[in-house]
């Protein structure tokens, strides 16, 4: 079973994808479930973002995972409360710093609120990490650690170091392996952290690297390169039994 914690439907940049293109594309390569956001929220449509998570409960039911990208601007203009009471059965939440540098930083009231926003809905929380201003995983550090009752979900895993230490410092610190090199997972592996590492693949975004690209084999391509270098303990840990355990998924009967 492979459960896809880090997908995307919706605008980004020249290219939509559509809720139909994430649910055939994801039966196509074999994925069981899958957490989503859109990146429509980013062109500040909200109502075609629910209308894009409707369609994706009615197409693929429980497999889905909505999850609730929260721009900093939805705790005063009166936007999240659309989203939080509009019946989709959020899974988790999502913060992107790279995009609002200064908002998310710990410091900020803004951070506090979706931190305890989190807590209170008792969902994980997924940062975006990577190498720049604002997404270093050792600039969460205190708000981790205030905060043990909130699971923290590194995405991307960048840079790797700085996650393998927070993962071992913290116990609510997870990872995923969305546009991470195949060598900075297996060195988590390595570091024995892949109890808490989610198989996550950022889909579509690839394509707007390259046009080109056949995603499908793409996808195939580096789960059969993960599954050869790990052992199946570390490989099913990775792709389907960290994800049921983070997620609760009692429908996982493999888990």
């Amino acid at each position: 079973m492979i459960c896809d914690s880090h997908t995307h439907c919706g605008h980004y940049y020249e290219i939509y994808t559509s809720p139909q293109e994430v649910v055939n594309f994801m039966e196509q390569v074999g994925v069981d479930y899958f957490a989503v956001s859109s990146t429509t929220i980013c062109a500040g449509l909200y109502d075609k973002v629910i209308l894009e998570f409707r369609e994706l409960k009615s197409l693929a039911h429980n497999k889905v995972l909505p999850v609730l990208w929260i721009l900093p601007q939805m705790f005063e203009d009166g936007t999240l409360d659309t989203f939080l009471d509009s019946g989709i059965p959020w899974a988790c939440l999502k913060i992107h710093p790279q995009l609002h540098p200064e908002t998310w930083k710990y410091s900020h009231l803004t951070f506090q609120k979706v931190a305890l926003l989190a807590n209170k809905m008792q969902l994980p929380l997924l940062i975006h990490t990577g190498e720049h201003d604002g997404c270093y995983p050792l600039e969460f550090e205190k708000g981790v650690r205030e905060n043990p009752q909130v699971t923290f979900i590194f995405a991307h895993s960048r840079p790797v170091e700085q996650t393998i230490n927070m993962i071992k410092r913290y116990p609510n610190v997870w990872a995923d392996t969305a546009f991470s090199p195949m060598e900075d997972i297996l060195r988590m592996v390595d570091s024995n952290l892949s109890d808490r590492i989610l198989w996550g693949t950022d889909y579509p975004i690839q394509r707007h690297f390259d046009k080109s690209i056949d995603l499908v084999e793409y996808y195939r391509t580096r789960l059969k390169v993960l599954r050869n270098s790990i052992s199946k303990t570390a490989f099913e840990a990775i792709t389907n039994v960290n994800f049921c355990r983070l997620f609760s998924l009692l429908a996982c009967s493999e888990c």
